[in-house]
């Protein structure tokens, strides 16, 4: 089915080709499949390589494909048809006490550098306390 393999980089690589960190041993994976590397807050991230077959993620009940997620306790990882444990990938990286998956399916606390990433493409959402309508302009504004 799969072994892991050793090589010194931040980047450990998975696919069907002998010199990957990870090699699986299924035929709807690409020789390099997938990239698996350790965020700045010590949590780990999986980006596809433009595989063939994709790399899919089972979160919330359902497999969606992705092409770079960062793995929470309840996840479970897929390349091709092949599903791998996440402790074997965590395993990658020697030892477990640097490389953390996030609990559950949500950051607690401060965000991550890959969240605040994305929050910048997003507007950000304006919530009003107390809100009433201004019976004469029809506006609404937060009652002080």
């Amino acid at each position: 089915m799969y072994h892991s393999g050793v090589k010194e980089n931040d980047a450990k690589t998975i696919g069907r080709a002998a010199d990957c960190n990870f090699v699986l041993e299924h035929n709807s994976a690409s020789r390099l499949h997938a990239t698996v590397q350790v965020t700045a807050e010590g949590y780990l991230a999986v980006q596809d390589a433009d595989s063939s077959n994709g790399t899919f993620l089972h979160r919330a009940g359902r497999w969606v494909q992705v092409r770079k997620v960062i793995l929470g306790t309840q996840d479970r990882i897929r390349f091709g048809d092949q599903e791998v444990p996440l402790d074997l990938l965590v395993d990658l990286f020697g030892e477990r006490s640097k490389v953390r998956l996030r609990e559950g399916y949500s950051v607690r606390g401060k965000p991550l550098v890959f969240d605040e990433l994305l929050a910048g493409l997003r507007k950000p959402r304006v919530v009003l306390e107390n809100p009433r309508r201004n019976p004469i302009t029809g506006d609404i504004e937060e009652n002080r």
